[in-house]
């Protein structure tokens, strides 16, 4: 007999009032066992570390495809005689150290890694002091302190390239904004080729690097003075220090782990510097201005030496696989003193 014949004879008898339907539970449902699931053997622990992992996965090969896929390549190239016609293959006559020896034997590659290191210390020197000076005047009170703050992010703003081309119109022995000022000031009686003679081009990159790099330093120090205790330097203040003593003795201490952190940051985007050199000078004149990343790029684009280009690129790999451990165990250790851990 179906429900709905069972549910009318009792609606008949009872006036019409039917009562509640039974309630039957569904059994639970159950997995057979030889369905079961192919992590169903591991621990609770385990199945969370392989479900981080999976999740961890797409970046994981992004970062090998993005970056280790080149960096390896490049290192296979430095060993290998490559040229157009062996480029694009892995049929490239074996190398050995020859193109290293090469780089090393190359005037050019040599002074290049000389230009790299005065044009990255100058650079950092600059950016430090300036970025420095110009935090400490933003944590004061002055008229303007928002508007000025803000015009500092401007050479963010501006692409390299470009920023080159305007430094390099600015710096252009006639019509130049800069000889303009200083022949009409009378600094000097002629014009300067800054960009034309072999002793000022670097100094002129160096001084446009060093504009382009002064945001970055400002904004990371100014945002590490906001951080220094107020009571701290009242209490250098009531103790007689100088304004200098308490820079020196108070301010750099507490912020020292950010200005480490700033530095090193500073040196990796300076040590591969391009797009500036080229838009300004592109590594002349004489080579004067030549930079590891222009003479590389002048080794395998222009000239075709690919094995040589790629030797003088792991310069600058050596250089980043000496600063990424660093900068590690210095953003460990300023987390480590930030929250207490190190007292």
């Amino acid at each position: 007999m179906s429900w709905q014949t069972i549910q009318g004879t009792v609606n008949s008898q009872d006036g019409g009032v039917s009562p509640a339907p039974p309630r039957i539970d569904a059994p639970a449902a159950q997995q057979p066992a030889g369905r079961r699931g192919p992590f169903s053997g591991l621990s609770g622990s385990r199945q969370q570390q392989l479900a981080g992992w999976l999740f961890l996965a797409p970046a994981i090969l992004y970062v090998l495809f993005a970056f280790a896929t080149p960096i390896v390549y490049n290192v296979v190239l430095s060993f290998e005689h490559d040229s157009l016609s062996t480029i694009g293959s892995i049929s490239a006559p074996w190398a050995g150290l020859s193109n290293y020896t090469a780089m090393f034997n190359d005037p050019i590659a040599k002074s290049a890694i000389v230009h790299t290191l005065i044009f990255t210390v100058g650079s950092l020197v600059g950016q430090f002091i300036i970025g420095l000076s110009l935090a400490l005047l933003f944590s004061t009170r002055f008229p303007g302190r928002t508007v000025a703050r803000s015009l500092v992010i401007v050479p963010w703003l501006v692409p390299l390239i470009v920023t080159g081309v305007m430094f390099r119109f600015m710096f252009q022995q006639e019509g130049g904004a800069i000889n303009q000022v200083l022949v009409g000031t009378g600094l000097v009686h002629n014009p300067v080729d800054w960009l034309g003679t072999t002793n000022y081009a670097l100094l002129t990159v160096t001084i446009a690097n060093i504009w382009l790099g002064v945001p970055f330093f400002t904004l990371l120090l100014y945002s590490a003075l906001q951080e220094v205790p107020a009571e701290v330097k009242e209490a250098a203040m009531i103790d007689g220090a100088s304004a200098w003593q308490r820079l020196r003795l108070v301010t750099i201490p507490i912020i020292l782990p950010v200005i480490e952190i700033t530095v090193l940051l500073g040196f990796v985007f300076t040590v591969k510097v391009f797009d500036l050199v080229i838009g300004m000078t592109g590594g002349g004149p004489a080579n004067a201005t030549q930079l590891i990343s222009t003479w590389s790029y002048a080794l395998g684009f222009q000239q075709f030496n690919f094995g040589e280009a790629a030797a003088l690129n792991n310069v600058l790999l050596v250089a980043a696989l000496v600063c990424s451990p660093l900068y590690l165990f210095l953003s460990r250790d300023q987390l480590r003193r930030s929250s207490g851990a190190a007292r």
